[in-house]
């Protein structure tokens, strides 16, 4: 085996590998798209009561498709997790801020996971491109 065919198939070897890293790169912009997605639900109910009186009826999930109604007589009491399955009483005001210090740490997130995923997708198409050109050069056997 000469040096053009044991780099070509290193290369055909590592395309796999580029394959996977770029799934995984996808999964985690995905990833950070739901949880993204759940912060803004999170910031559009609290910036919905911020003007509400005490009593408001509220529609509160419960999870598999349940929810309950509710009245809220204590609306500046907010619990908001903080990891660990701990969670912080905070004010509706300052919870919005943390949901907006959340929303630009996914963000940053986000384009750091995308730049990622550029370069993953740059080295994959290198590597091919590479591979298949060492292939061309080799001709028929």
């Amino acid at each position: 085996m000469d040096e053009s065919e044991r780099e070509l198939q290193q290369l055909v070897d590592a395309l796999p590998q580029y394959e996977n890293q770029i799934r995984y790169w996808e999964s985690q912009l995905e990833a950070i798209s739901n949880v993204r997605n759940d912060v803004y639900q999170a910031q559009e109910t609290i910036e919905g009561m911020l003007d509400s009186k005490p009593g408001m009826e509220l529609l509160v999930p419960v999870g598999h498709s349940t929810s309950l109604f509710t009245k809220v007589d204590d609306l500046d009491r907010v619990l908001v997790g903080i990891g660990s399955r701990v969670f912080l009483e905070t004010s509706r005001p300052d919870s919005l801020d943390r949901l907006n210090k959340r929303l630009e740490g996914l963000n940053e997130a986000g384009r750091t996971y995308s730049e990622s995923l550029e370069k993953s997708k740059q080295d994959y198409n290198a590597v091919r491109e590479r591979a298949e050109s060492l292939s061309q050069n080799r001709g028929p056997n």
